[in-house]
């Protein structure tokens, strides 16, 4: 029997068998029901959670799926308050040089 998180993948998932992988290693190591700061998987042995191997799922998480797009549009932009003039010299020609 699958497991149900294996049936809803989001699209946003670039790299699928780690993304199953992450969500299988987050689905073992869930907190204890009557104490949930500590990890309720057996290979844990009551150790905090989230426990180490369900901190690395979640990254795991992040790392298979790409980022949110940011919302496009134009951001506000102020003109500058100070006007440049005479920071640059004209460059010399070759006639001066000599």
């Amino acid at each position: 029997m699958a497991s149900p998180h294996r049936h809803a993948i989001p699209r946003t998932v670039t790299d699928v068998l780690l993304w199953l992988l992450a969500s299988d290693v987050a689905a073992a190591h869930q907190p204890q029901l009557h104490r949930p700061d500590r990890c309720g998987n057996l290979r844990c042995a009551g150790q905090a959670y989230p426990c180490p191997p369900a901190r690395d799922a979640h990254r795991a998480h992040q790392a298979a799926t790409r980022p949110q797009p940011r919302p496009r549009g134009h951001a506000p932009v102020t003109p500058p308050t100070y006007q440049v003039t005479g920071w640059f010299q004209p460059a010399r020609t070759h006639s001066q040089a000599a």
